[in-house]
């Protein structure tokens, strides 16, 4: 149970972490970019919450332990995503990642859409998430999620690693 529950907080934190301060990239996707076959490291998120009025940004991207800053989010040609540690070494199981789910990225790629039974612990299975940039080195994407009438709005810039 403790393994389950590293992997997801891992992968939510990966891909919905926050920080104080968005990192803005180059705008727009590059249509000749392919997305299979990179992997990337956040490097950047912002959360904003919805409490009916109040708004509250939160920064889960200082509670990553400095060792899961690193870690990878990997996605395929056959469209599915992993996860992988980095070189700096987490507690045992805390990075234990495997087979993570699927990717599917439109046409006009302005959507990508991320299915795993880890987005549960936020209330969904499937992410849509807009892209707002994307090339060779950058990826920036934002989407939204709703957990118990609670809504959230997360941006979040990964870094390509080659």
């Amino acid at each position: 149970m403790k393994k389950l529950i590293y992997t997801l907080t891992s992968f939510i934190i990966l891909l919905s972490s926050c920080a104080k301060e968005t990192v803005h990239i180059d705008s727009g996707a590059d249509t000749g970019f392919s997305l299979g076959g990179t992997n990337w490291n956040l490097i950047a998120s912002t959360s904003v919450i919805n409490f009916g009025q109040d708004k509250m940004e939160i920064d889960l991207y200082a509670m990553v332990p400095e060792c899961g800053r690193d870690d990878l989010m990997m996605f395929h040609k056959n469209n599915t995503v992993t996860g992988s540690p980095g070189k700096l070494e987490c507690p045992q199981n805390y990075s234990n990642y495997g087979d993570f789910g699927t990717w599917k990225l439109s046409e006009d790629k302005k959507l990508l859409e991320l299915s795993s039974k880890a987005f549960n612990a936020v209330g969904a299975d499937v992410l849509k998430c807009e892209i707002l940039a994307m090339n060779e080195n950058n990826l920036q994407m934002k989407y939204q999620t709703t957990t118990n009438g609670i809504v959230s709005v997360t941006t979040s810039s990964y870094k390509r690693v080659k």
